[in-house]
């Protein structure tokens, strides 16, 4: 993704368009909250990577809290690096413009399976081996987090030398204690001992062994002799160590935005939601330090709440308040139609919010059952009444389609409560005098590991393009309303890693190296898509079986059959011990 504010610059001015160029007005940009730390005294270096562009990964809140956490370890210092257009010369870090193979560790932040390619694209520029197995002492160590990392790593685990199942903050300080043990840093030293820390994988220590006669199945994890069976996520406890943006620029994707973590993880229990599920136990951040963060927010900058619920919080009506009174704005990364009450509705008007994102997934009553999404269509519908009361312009909409056991009769369930929503949004907008746009946005469903639907399939891409289809005509030229439907292609590479194995390691090298579609390499290598994307035995070995999250195969299982039977499950409760996390 380019950033257009940087395009604008370089027409305006060429001698930026060079990479290092383009760093100087990056840097110029940037408030940061670091820049009394004395990196000097750091003996060893480090390079954090997203493998996408700046603009994205400064909007992303895990890359910046590793970022911070490194930098703050006092023995290490850590600089950043992204995806550039330019890779002609090798990658450069922002902050010092040194190449990435001079480092003595590099740290990749996996947060989308669509970014896999990108690794591949870093990796090669530097001339770095993309396999851990042929890379010997004199190369960095090269391990990878986020979220990707502890959902389903396999399709590229063996790229790395570690990766971090689970949080940054619970996982680092024993990491960092056993480098510092250490008086010259021996890499295989640090790979092997690493293998006895809570929260750390070392892809190599495992063999995975599929069926001879269907090569689709696995039939085996064997781990080396020394190595746990399976890596086990570490999360912090219930005194959360909150994350807020270390550093914010105009050039984000959220621009100028501090985002500040109100929240971790999810009690709703949304079937689809891989998040909802690895991130689990739901905790929440110290009402006073969220406030310490609101007050520390430039003047120029915006609160921006982040969380899975944002407004599932018991504090999130006191913290809104708090940032209006301390002369604060605030948006919020999503909203909750059950937590839209009279209070919260006149705070999100008064901060002068112009737009509310909403997931409603699909107006099927049989479906949101399904997926445990239980909120009926007319309450759908006042609310986003009550939303526009409130003179917010604008609403935007997201939906699911290829939903599994979808038919007819759901799509049409989606579009008639699309009708009746832009109904009830111009009639009030009327009222107002002003009417605004509303978006809806239609993504294909995409199972993802660790959720109760991670066994079904991927919709075939031709019944996606047919249901696209029906969507858009169903909706063609109505009025103040703006219809997106996200790219088939995309969801489909996005499944095809999402449910991978380290078949699909060796698939999409092959792709990169002769520049081929996945979809090519995938034949030529004597596979076919289908068999990735299909829908899974529920007594199958799962690639990601190698992690232990804490929420239960069985678990998963149960929620899996109840959905299948359109029974919703009530959300975690004090004293819950159903998924098998806080057992």
């Amino acid at each position: 993704m380019k950033n257009s504010k940087f395009i604008n610059t370089a027409r305006r001015n060429p001698a930026y368009r060079d990479t290092s160029g383009l760093y100087d007005i990056y840097l110029k940009s940037e408030r940061n909250r670091l820049e009394n730390l004395n990196r000097a005294k750091a003996h060893l270096k480090a390079v954090m990577v997203f493998p996408n562009y700046y603009g994205v990964a400064m909007s992303n809140l895990g890359f910046l809290r590793a970022y911070e956490l490194i930098n703050r370890s006092g023995f290490m210092s850590c600089d950043r690096a992204f995806m550039q257009d330019d890779l002609s010369k090798g990658v450069i870090s922002l902050e010092t413009r040194r190449r990435l193979k001079d480092y003595d560790f590099i740290f990749f932040s996996l947060s989308y399976e669509n970014d896999f390619v990108n690794i591949l694209s870093i990796l090669s520029a530097e001339k770095i081996p993309f396999l851990s197995k042929d890379r010997n002492s004199g190369f960095p160590i090269i391990m990878a987090g986020g979220v990707i990392a502890f959902l389903n790593p396999e399709p590229v685990a063996p790229l790395f030398d570690l990766m971090f199942i689970g949080e940054a903050e619970a996982i680092f300080p024993d990491f960092f204690e056993k480098i510092k043990s250490q008086n010259e840093p021996d890499k295989y030293e640090i790979i092997n001992s690493s293998a006895g820390i809570k929260g750390i994988y070392v892809p190599s220590a495992y063999d995975f062994i599929f069926d001879s006669k269907n090569p689709y199945i696995l039939s085996e994890i064997k781990n080396t002799k020394g190595f746990p069976k399976r890596a086990v996520r570490r999360w912090t406890d219930e005194n959360l160590s909150f994350s807020s943006s270390v550093i914010t620029t105009e050039f984000s994707e959220l621009s100028n935005i501090n985002m500040i973590e109100i929240e971790r993880g999810c009690k709703r229990g949304c079937r689809f939601c891989s998040a909802g599920f690895i991130y689990l136990p739901l905790r929440e951040s110290k009402i006073d330090a969220v406030n310490d963060a609101v007050s520390a927010t430039g003047e120029n900058e915006k609160a921006g709440f982040v969380g899975f619920g944002t407004m599932d919080g018991k504090n999130i009506a006191k913290i809104m308040r708090f940032s209006l009174d301390s002369g604060k704005n605030f948006s919020l990364s999503s909203v909750r139609f059950d937590c839209l009450d009279e209070n919260n509705l006149d705070m999100i008007k008064e901060s002068g919010i112009k737009t509310v994102t909403l997931g409603i997934e699909t107006g099927s009553e049989r479906l949101k059952k399904m997926l445990n999404k239980v909120l009926s269509n007319e309450n759908i519908i006042t609310s986003v009444g009550d939303i526009v009361k409130r003179g917010i312009t604008g609403i935007k909409l997201y939906f699911m389609f290829g939903l599994p056991h979808e038919e007819k009769d759901d799509l049409d369930d989606t579009l008639k409560l699309v009708k009746e929503i832009l109904k009830e949004f111009i009639s009030v907008s009327k009222a107002n005098k002003r009417i605004g746009k509303l978006t809806a946005s239609f993504s294909p469903f995409v199972p993802k590991a660790w959720t109760p639907l991670q066994w079904e399939n991927f919709e075939d891409l031709k019944i996606l393009r047919r249901k696209a289809a029906y969507i858009a005509n169903g909706l063609r030229n109505m009025p103040n309303l703006d219809v997106n439907i996200n790219s088939l292609n995309a969801a489909f590479m996005e499944a095809f890693f999402a449910r991978g194995s380290r078949l699909s390691t060796d698939i999409l090298i092959y792709s990169f190296l002769n520049k081929t579609s996945i979809k090519k390499a995938a034949e030529d290598k004597g596979y076919r898509m289908d068999g990735f994307i299909r829908k899974i035995g529920i007594g199958e070995l799962l690639p990601w079986d190698v992690i232990d999250q804490g929420v239960t195969k069985k678990y998963l299982l149960k929620e899996y059959k109840r959905a299948l039977d359109l029974k919703t499950t009530p959300q975690c409760f004090e004293g819950c011990k159903r998924c098998g996390v806080c057992a």
